[in-house]
């Protein structure tokens, strides 16, 4: 690996009942980028959530190869399209 990157990126959506951390790992290992990420993710109580379509958060931080930043962050922007949800924040920390 080359220089490595940490990022933080926040994602807001139905993160448990879309099982977005689990696709993105899936992504992440398919696509051969020198990256990796932890994640953390608040659930509001989750009856009244899935009932009330409240959205999670989830606050992933990412160490990625300066030279695949740019790929990773497109991963991560097609997934959040392709499951609708949003991108709150993505910085390089």
């Amino acid at each position: 690996m080359g220089k490595i990157k940490t990022v933080e990126i926040i994602v807001r959506g139905d993160i448990i009942e879309k099982n977005i951390i689990l696709k993105l790992a899936n992504r992440l290992k398919v696509s051969k980028l020198r990256a990796d990420f932890s994640s953390s993710v608040a659930v509001p109580p989750v009856l009244m959530a899935v009932e009330k379509r409240y959205p999670s958060l989830a606050v992933l931080y990412g160490t990625v190869d300066i030279e695949d930043l740019f790929q990773f962050k497109a991963l991560v922007e097609e997934l959040c399209c392709d499951l609708e949800c949003n991108i709150i924040s993505f910085k390089e920390l």
